[in-house]
């Protein structure tokens, strides 16, 4: 860590860094507002979310189920009263695949000396709305395609740094391609990006989901192994959106249960930032469910002991979110904890 420091005190970005092998920086010099950005993120794994059991209520016996997906409501207490609005303008927000499409947003690789850097795109929002970029989703274009790493509020007319990952090995133009949301990662790409956080085991795993597929990539892009247009048209989808709008939305997030794994919660900080993340939620664990997943048999006892190491406290969530998991902040608000069992 210490090393980590010295690299962006002097202005430096590490685009790759091992937290346990600090021998492994590699550091590139970029402007300084990058270095920023990253002490950012640095904060995101020390300002803990006000998400506990005092704020929150588990509805273990509501499960909504579906062939091989599970999933658990976590709610608000009633009387707690839900977090003040993540957003910071208070309007409507837009979603990044509709600003997109409506020009509302630019999406541009960072360039220095040698090149584009891999690990953040430059977003300038160009609307009068807060446009909500969400962790997991997938830009097909630029010079190489990404994955968003963070959960982000890009209030109107600003222009803001997002973390990414290369979800494409194989391509790296000189006239980059205009990017487009191409859907969401599959449970297990998000859980390598947020618990490895390193770009060398985001490639490696798109190679073993390329290698038990059989399906082929000339650039081993993810884009090629997940078309999310099947997911989002499958009648899973179906299913939980018709379950959602028969309920009301005090919702701060969900946990995904598949055969006998837990694959996640993921709670955010208004019931409006849970609806807005909702549909991404879903096509991220039906990828892994329809996939590799089956009937759900896993214990309550099991779901309980792993929701109370986050939920208990604080102190235990900031414990076991630090290395099973994430925190994100946006506008210096945690906005979204995502975390995984052991």
């Amino acid at each position: 860590m210490t090393s980590f420091l010295k690299c962006i005190s002097s202005g430096w970005l590490c685009s790759e860094f091992d937290f346990t092998r600090t021998s492994t920086i590699i550091c590139r010099h970029i402007y300084h507002i990058g270095a920023i950005s990253i002490m950012l993120f640095i904060s995101s794994n020390t300002v803990i979310a006000q998400l506990t059991y005092k704020e929150l209520r588990v509805e273990y016996d509501s499960a909504w189920t579906f062939k091989n997906l599970q999933i658990v409501p976590v709610r608000y207490k009633e009387g707690a009263g839900v977090p003040g609005t993540a957003l910071p303008t208070g309007t409507p927000p837009m979603q990044l695949s509709e600003a997109l499409l409506k020009h509302k947003i630019k999406l541009q690789e960072m360039q220095f000396e040698k090149g584009a850097d891999v690990n953040w795109l430059q977003v300038t929002n160009h609307s009068k709305q807060d446009v909500v970029i969400q962790s997991g989703e997938i830009l097909d274009g630029g010079k190489q395609d990404r994955m968003v790493a963070e959960t982000k509020i890009i209030t109107p007319g600003s222009t803001d740094f997002v973390n990414v990952f290369c979800v494409e090995k194989r391509r790296w133009e000189n006239k980059p391609k205009e990017f487009k949301t191409a859907g969401v990662a599959n449970s297990e790409l998000q859980k390598t990006m947020n618990i490895k956080r390193r770009q060398s085991a985001v490639w490696k795993e798109i190679d073993r989901q390329f290698a038990i597929s059989n399906k082929k990539s000339e650039t081993v892009s993810y884009v090629d192994l997940a078309p999310h247009t099947a997911i989002d048209d499958s009648d899973y989808m179906r299913y939980f959106l018709n379950k959602y709008s028969f309920t009301d939305s005090n919702f701060a997030g969900y946990i995904f249960l598949t055969g006998s794994r837990i694959l996640s919660t993921e709670l955010f900080a208004t019931a409006e930032l849970t609806s807005i993340s909702f549909r991404n939620m879903l096509s991220s664990n039906i990828q892994t469910a329809r996939a590799n997943g089956a009937p759900p048999k896993v214990p309550k006892i099991k779901v309980t002991t792993f929701m109370d190491k986050i939920l208990i406290n604080e102190e235990d969530q900031k414990a076991y979110v630090s290395s099973h998991g994430k925190l994100q902040i946006s506008s210096g608000k945690v906005i979204h904890l995502i975390a995984y069992d052991d």
